[in-house]
């Protein structure tokens, strides 16, 4: 029986291209397997978190540990939302942090927007006055807690709203003007321009045209600055009391006389996140806009 020369070559040639293929394919896998490790790693607390915050009491310290869920209960959301004898409930909490957070980002933007345009139109300062600005962050907040708290105690602003509002946007301006000083920079001035030749002033050509040039920056520096603020912990346990009092600070006071709430406390964590999620999930369509313009430069 003889074997036909075009086969064998055919086969011969179908050998390397199957091997080719299959190393692209483990080529292509690898990236994904990498990925897919790390999104696993970064993903799995937030699954033990929401695995806690909806399992019953008893079975939160069983051992060995269960990945999956046998019993579901609503009762540390219940008890965390309405209170109990021993804790308040997380509703209050939530709206002041809310309050703060919203309120400092608008001071916050306002004043940083105004001073990045500065900045990057008209160099006021040069580099040093940026570099200055951005140095205001360099000193970890631990360090200014007893001078703060000193000065808040002797002009009685300890555990009040406008203590916090101003604090938190005094802290996050530095943050607003290094986010919107590369899009200032990456904007044509040439609309601006324009605008003074119709006989616009500065403020008119700023609010009228810049600003919504600017408008993707303005998402990325809300969402950020909202995120700061909302998960700001050592100045709000210092400065704040039982009158205004943050979801961060909330959080630590759950516990009972024999040991902490895990249940309460993941629930109350839970609940917590819920609004920078969907803060930031309304700010995407611009968040995306506004992360892809500030790559231009």
């Amino acid at each position: 029986m003889t074997r036909n020369p075009q086969t064998a070559n055919a086969v011969t040639r179908a050998v390397p291209r199957s091997r080719r293929a299959l190393r692209n394919r483990i080529r292509k896998a690898v990236p994904w397997a990498v990925i897919s490790a790390f999104l696993i790693f970064a993903l799995f607390p937030v699954y033990w978190i929401i695995l806690i915050a909806f399992r019953p009491r008893d079975d939160i310290f069983q051992f060995p540990a269960a990945l999956m869920p046998s019993n579901l209960s609503l009762d540390n959301i219940r008890y965390v939302w309405f209170g109990t004898q021993t804790n308040d409930p997380v509703i209050g909490f939530l709206g002041t942090s809310l309050v703060i957070s919203v309120t400092a980002s608008v001071i916050a933007l306002a004043f940083g927007v105004c001073c990045a345009y500065a900045l990057g139109r008209f160099r006021i300062g040069g580099k040093f006055l940026s570099m200055w600005i951005l140095s205001q962050r360099f000193l970890p907040p631990i360090a200014l807690v007893v001078p703060l708290y000193l000065m808040f105690r002797q002009l009685g602003l300890l555990d009040t709203y406008t203590g916090l509002i101003i604090l938190y946007a005094t802290f996050t301006i530095p943050i607003v003007v290094w986010l919107m000083l590369g899009y200032v920079e990456s904007a044509p001035p040439e609309l601006e321009e324009a605008a003074y030749v119709d006989g616009a002033g500065y403020w008119t050509a700023f609010v009228r045209v810049a600003l919504p040039v600017l408008k993707p920056g303005l998402s990325v520096a809300a969402v950020f600055t909202f995120i700061f603020i909302w998960n700001e912990y050592v100045l709000a346990y210092q400065l704040a009391g039982d009158d205004v009092a943050t979801i961060t600070v909330y959080l630590p006071r759950l516990r009972s006389a024999i040991a902490e709430l895990y249940g309460e406390i993941a629930a109350a964590s839970l609940l917590s996140v819920l609004p920078a999620i969907l803060f930031a999930g309304v700010m995407q369509r611009f968040l995306v806009r506004g992360l892809a313009f500030g790559g231009l430069k």
